[in-house]
């Protein structure tokens, strides 16, 4: 059995507080930091969600937003930006639904939102140790949009079993996206889905994905999640596949690269940030891992294939 069939079979799914959401061309709408994890899919229209690091990612229809806990999320029209954030207006709707409204102008993008909860084996959450939003668009995976527009069509008009089904369909959805992120991911690029049936290793993951620029070594890595180094070393590998340092160097580069592409931070700056104390170690560092030094890059970053990993076509979930 793989790790991933393990985490499967024992994911419990539950789901919460649906609505329908419309942000119009005339507003923005501030997602609130909540505690549980939200769902995002976009109905119809195109927009912008802004992270507030600083990062953007381009909504349209058929698109996927995951939000961890604590996530401060921005969501606004692709064609106008700077508007300022409004309050919504909300309106009931049969069963349970309510629907949102922001902004008076022109039809904009919208949104079904809710919270879901995904346990493994009641003691970690599927999310628990995703850093940011995770962005996907399935407009070409039936596997997903299906069950998702059936859970949406189950809410919309409930019936005796709505809730259960309604959940058997969130459950579906979410395995169908496991199995497109570790196979897009390769070699289990995403540390999140694999760190969620070991929560030893979620606190490492998390400690290097919350603190890039810390001085991590193997023993302080191995202290944080409970182990002798040498069992440390040879379990992080197994679940993680690679060694604990080389994820630290992994995370460093991806972190400096969404440096680069999201602010105007200088270079120097930047290498601090993610552990370097020589701008020119970290430039070096920075072409041998992206193939580009970090000035080419800053220039475009979307002409290079950074890694193998998700971040290249939109998806996040490692940093």
């Amino acid at each position: 059995m793989t790790q991933l069939d393990q985490l499967i079979e024992g994911l419990d799914v539950g789901i919460s507080a649906f609505a329908l959401c419309e942000v119009r061309q005339d507003a923005k709408f501030v997602l609130k930091e909540e505690i549980n994890t939200a769902v995002h899919y976009v109905l119809s229209g195109n927009g912008i969600a802004l992270q507030s690091g600083g990062q953007a990612f381009s909504l349209r229809p058929h698109t996927i937003m995951i939000l961890p806990p604590g996530s401060l999320v921005t969501i606004t029209n692709a064609n106008n930006p700077n508007v300022q954030p409004s309050d919504p207006r909300c309106e009931p709707l049969p069963e349970d639904w309510a629907n949102l409204t922001v902004g008076d102008g022109a039809s904009g993008i919208k949104l079904a939102c809710g919270f879901v909860r995904a346990m493994h084996l009641d003691t970690t959450g599927l999310f628990d140790h995703l850093r940011e939003p995770l962005v996907i668009n399935v407009s070409d995976d039936l596997s997903i949009r299906q069950p998702f527009q059936q859970l949406l069509g189950e809410l919309a008009a409930p019936k005796a079993g709505t809730r259960v089904l309604a959940e058997i369909l969130m459950k579906q959805c979410l395995i169908a996206l496991l199995r497109r992120e570790t196979k897009t991911s390769g070699d289990c690029y995403a540390p999140w889905i694999a760190a969620a049936g070991h929560p030893a290793l979620g606190r490492v993951i998390a400690e290097i994905t919350d603190k890039p620029g810390a001085a991590h070594t193997l023993q302080s890595l191995a202290d944080i999640a409970g182990m002798s180094r040498a069992n440390f070393a040879e379990q992080f590998r197994t679940v993680i596949g690679r060694t604990p340092m080389d994820f630290v160097k992994e995370v460093r580069m991806r972190r400096a690269a969404r440096f680069l592409a999201a602010t105007d931070l200088p270079v120097k700056a930047i290498a601090s940030r993610v552990g370097f104390d020589s701008r020119s170690y970290f430039s070096r560092a920075f072409k041998a891992y992206a193939g580009v030094d970090p000035a080419g890059f800053r220039v475009n970053p979307g002409a290079y294939a950074f890694g193998a990993g998700p971040a290249e076509k939109g998806v996040s979930g490692l940093n």
